[in-house]
């Protein structure tokens, strides 16, 4: 009985060892799961909804800045969105908000002034704001700035 417990285990530790090597040699199994599209994966793929979005939210983008632009390097369209009405609202550079929430410094766009985000993870959008608002009520922007992306992307794709 031990030795068939022995074989079940080795058993499953190899099944184990052959899915994390499946998953792009990762052994950490939120890497294992499928993601979803990223925000610009979500407007390359309805580009009429894509349209309706970049003409409501252009008063938000930065000059000169397309929507598709502004969105890269965010895993959602919603935190994009998100983050550009935290930017406007409490005046903050979008560049240094996407920097933070995202945790990849941006190409393009004046970065100086900005803080890094710490080990160079990315922040919740709430923690994004409190690093570079400290004076803001930033549970209650970040609340506010999801509940209105939600809204403008259902706008939008109606």
């Amino acid at each position: 009985m031990k030795k068939k417990w022995i074989i079940a285990g080795l058993a499953a530790a190899l099944l184990l060892f052959g899915a994390a090597k499946a998953a792009a040699q990762s052994y950490n199994p939120i890497h294992w799961i499928k993601k979803g599209p990223t925000a610009s994966e979500q407007l390359a793929a309805n580009g009429e909804q894509s349209k309706k979005l970049a003409s409501q939210l252009q008063a938000l983008l930065p000059p000169r800045t397309k929507l598709e632009d502004a969105c890269t390097a965010f895993r959602q369209l919603s935190e994009c969105v998100a983050a550009l009405h935290v930017s406007h609202n409490l005046k903050i550079k979008f560049n240094c908000l996407k920097w933070d929430v995202t945790g990849v410094q941006p190409g393009s766009g004046n970065v100086s002034s900005c803080r890094a985000p710490e080990d160079g993870k990315g922040l919740s959008l709430a923690k994004a704001i409190h690093t570079l608002k400290p004076e803001a009520d930033a549970k209650a922007e970040a609340k506010n700035a999801e509940r209105r992306a939600q809204e403008d992307i259902k706008d939008a794709s109606s």
